[in-house]
């Protein structure tokens, strides 16, 4: 099943590495260089009425310029508390604050992780 998936990611080199991975299985991808273009490309789709844009899941680096990917995850549940999101971090986050909002809610992955991890949790 094709999916609409956006990927919020500082790193270009990763970015298209899950691009491609992703486009690779059929899946729609749209990428965001840092926490606030996220935001905006998110709250984009919910003022489109077509279901057809929305996005299925939401995969955030952790750490990026603006703001930090637990902080962008904390606010698109506030605004959809269904929204998958999937937070890949090469840092432990357990010991933040914004963690224990985020643990029920969110899928983590530690970097580095295989590529093909990315697909499982699609």
């Amino acid at each position: 099943m094709t999916k609409r998936i956006l990927i919020a990611e500082d790193n270009k080199f990763t970015s298209m590495q899950y691009a491609k991975l992703l486009e690779s299985n059929d899946h729609l991808v749209e990428i965001a260089t840092d926490g606030d273009e996220c935001i905006k490309k998110y709250t984009q789709t919910l003022t489109d009425n077509s279901n057809e844009n929305k996005f299925d899941v939401i995969i955030l680096d952790h750490s990026m310029p603006k703001r930090s990917g637990a902080d962008v995850a904390i606010d698109i549940l506030s605004l959809n508390p269904n929204q998958k999101i999937i937070l890949a971090s090469a840092t432990a986050i357990s010991a933040e604050r914004t963690y224990s909002k985020l643990k029920n809610k969110i899928t983590f992955l530690q970097k580095p992780f295989e590529l093909s991890k990315i697909l499982e949790v699609v």
